[in-house]
């Protein structure tokens, strides 16, 4: 039997380390704000992990963060009491 395609197709997403460098691109990466769970971030604010390093919030979604490291694009939770 001969397989069809599901007929869905999505083009591939970028490289991790273009996704850094389209995202760090004419940011301030200096002044990173310390991420805590409980505080709140806004779409292209530069924050430090203490695990990941310097990201960028790239999109937001209730209480997750959406943020480009410069080895991958992580979820982290954020606007939790503790």
């Amino acid at each position: 039997m001969k397989r069809r395609p599901s007929g869905t197709w999505a083009p591939l997403p970028p490289p991790r380390y273009q996704a850094w460098e389209e995202a760090s691109r004419g940011a301030d990466l200096s002044q990173p704000l310390p991420y805590r769970p409980g505080d709140s971030y806004q779409v292209g604010q530069v924050i430090e992990h203490p695990r990941f390093g310097v990201g960028i919030v790239q999109g937001r979604k209730g209480h997750v963060l959406y943020v480009v490291f410069p080895d991958d694009t992580r979820r982290l939770v954020t606007g939790r009491e503790k």
